[in-house]
């Protein structure tokens, strides 16, 4: 708790430029508070992590940027995985932002420690972005606390904290569009500027995120163009340049990377398919969320229709958020009003992807025939730079923020009208106030939060302790992420591994062997297993041994507790009638591990 405080008063002072109060820092520490609880256990594990999967992957991202901050040398590319090839990493889903900020926290407590604090974080300071966003707006704490409540703990927030770090790290998005806001009323040159800062933080977050505050920011231009001209001066828009060109400038290194990675690696980064089984499903936004501990079991077999799995599905907005919402538009009648409107509708239709899906569904008849609805992702999914958003679903962390303001305005209206009606003005309003935000947060209620085990087999341990440097190949393949993180601890290269974005060239080492490619894809059927022994009859034993040793790979190891028994069969079948060799561990871990055979090579660890 401590340490989070002191992390959080240093990026206070970092952003002066916010003006807080004594208030508003009685509001972050509330949000600190409401944090820690709302996401128990998280903050009180020692050696779990939040999620599953891919949080894996993002333990490894940290430890890797680190590895390559303190070596100066490029974290964009790494050997340490797809060995001997290498891989970019500058289309994966990495989060620069946060890496650099767990540099030192690892240095400090350890990787698990780190990943957890930041993870955190990202609630915290979501929650307080929105605040100073929606108390500008609407100039009631109370309803701006409400706004924070929401976005921070929004389902949209709780499903990709199950391991999509780069996605909760929404905390610069409120803040950019609050200086975006600014420098449009207030005018000044320093909004445009802080604007490109927080537009910066937001791309190093995300890249999702930077192509979601391009949509953002072109609507927003549009909509007061068409309905306030006089704020689309030409002194904005010198603004607007100085804010544009401050941004380029200062991302041109990060833009360098992929447009470099892009011209020369000769694969397909745009275009990866998924649109359709990672978008939205209708009855998703008003079905309560998997997470929930008192309507799961209600509403997972609703659930259960939707595509895309859990952290891509989850987009239910709260039904007292949408009433809050709707009562903000039938009751204010404000451009400002207006345009949180639209832009609530615009990002739900987005998040629906190319066609309109209700429980499952995207196929409807009528008098005998068969037919889609399409929607307008069905034509930004062929536009470069929009086709890299293949999760549709993903706009709702806009639908969410826009739901937060307009919820806002309802409890401030709501708010008002008790105040000019009650004879207990304040009494009435704190009630109505609390009644509301109790509801909120019951309905997003996601505690306990699931968590994994951060342990690390007995084997990786010892590995650490051999000083030179060898590459391993590990079973099966689909597990990569897992093997990624316990390459943290023993620090030797993977012949496989995995990124969100696979070059074509990442994958080619694979197909040098039919030993490699057969036994990193998981198979356990007969036809696939007699065309694999073929395949590695035709390669002389001694050869293969060989190919295996100059790429320097000692070690095969293959995970029981990953494979079925007919999968763990096939493999370890594989692995001996092709080299001939026997496991030199069987450990309580579920390990079975081959060393290779190799003069060169020192003896294989002892158990």
């Amino acid at each position: 708790m401590g340490l989070i405080g002191d992390w959080m008063r240093f990026n206070c002072d970092k952003l002066k430029v916010l003006n807080l109060s004594r208030v508003d820092y009685s509001i972050l520490a509330l949000y600190s508070i409401l944090s820690i609880l709302f996401t128990y256990p998280v903050a009180f594990s020692i050696n779990k992590i939040p999620g599953k999967g891919d949080v894996f992957w993002f333990l490894w991202d940290f430890w890797s940027f680190k590895r390559a901050a303190l070596n100066l040398s490029n974290p964009y590319y790494t050997m340490d995985i797809f060995y001997p090839t290498g891989v970019s990493l500058a289309f994966s889903d990495v989060s620069p932002f946060d890496a650099i900020i767990s540099i030192p926290l690892q240095q400090l407590f350890g990787l698990i420690a780190a990943y957890n604090m930041v993870w955190i974080l990202t609630f915290i300071l979501s929650g307080f972005g929105i605040y100073l966003l929606a108390k500008y707006l609407i100039n009631d704490t109370k309803a701006a606390i409400l706004s924070g409540l929401i976005f921070m703990f929004s389902p949209y927030h709780f499903a990709h904290a199950l391991g999509h770090m780069n996605l909760i790290t929404t905390e610069w998005i409120p803040l950019y569009i609050l200086f975006l806001i600014k420098m449009t009323r207030e005018g000044t040159k320093t909004n445009a500027i802080y604007a490109a800062i927080f537009l910066v933080l937001t791309a190093m977050s995300s890249n999702y995120y930077l192509l979601y505050m391009f949509s953002f920011t072109s609507m927003y231009l549009i909509y007061y163009l068409l309905v306030d001209r006089s704020l689309m001066s030409k002194d904005f828009m010198k603004r607007f340049s100085i804010m544009t060109a401050s941004f380029l400038v200062c991302f041109s290194p990060f833009l360098y990377i992929m447009l470099k990675e892009m011209l020369l690696s000769k694969s397909s980064y745009m275009y990866q398919g998924g649109f359709e089984e990672f978008s939205a499903d209708l009855m998703a936004f008003f079905t309560p969320t998997i997470f929930h501990p008192v309507f799961k079991d209600l509403v997972s077999p609703i659930n259960s229709q939707f595509t895309g799995g859990g952290a891509e599905f989850t987009v239910f907005a709260g039904y007292t958020v949408l009433l809050l919402s709707v009562i903000a538009i039938w009751k204010i009648k404000t451009k400002e009003i207006k345009f949180w409107a639209i832009s609530t509708i615009v990002f739900f239709i987005l998040c629906l992807g190319p066609y309109l899906t209700v429980n499952g569904a995207a196929d409807f008849s009528f008098s005998g025939y068969n037919f889609k609805i399409p929607l307008p992702y069905v034509i930004l999914m062929h536009i470069p730079v929009f086709s890299m958003a293949r999760a549709p679903s993903r706009w709702d962390v806009l639908v969410m923020l826009s739901l937060a303001i307009l919820a806002g305005y309802g409890l401030n209206y709501i708010s008002c009208k008790a105040r000019n009606r009650s004879l207990f003005k304040s009494n009435k309003e704190n009630i109505i106030f609390i009644v509301v935000s109790c509801l909120i947060l019951f309905e997003f209620l996601a505690v306990p939060f699931p968590m994994s085990s951060a342990d690390v087999p007995a084997f990786y341990k010892q590995m650490a302790l051999e000083t030179d440097d060898y590459a391993i190949l590990e079973v099966p393949g689909f597990a990569a992420a897992n093997y990624m993180y316990f390459q943290t601890i023993h620090g030797k290269k993977l012949i496989n591994g995995y990124v969100s974005r696979t070059p074509d060239y990442a994958l080619e080492f694979a197909s040098l062997t039919p030993l490699i490619s057969n036994i990193i894809s998981r198979s356990d059927t007969p036809i696939m297993e007699d065309i694999a022994k073929k395949d590695i009859i035709k390669q002389n034993r001694t050869e293969l041994i060989s190919m295996l040793t100059s790429y320097n790979i000692r070690y095969i190891i293959i995970h029981k507790t990953y494979l079925s028994d007919n999968e763990l069969s096939f493999a370890s079948n594989l692995v001996h009638d092709s080299l001939g060799i026997e496991p030199v561990a069987y450990d309580s871990d579920g390990l079975l591990v081959y060393h290779i055979p190799a003069p060169l090579n020192s003896s294989p660890l002892r158990l």
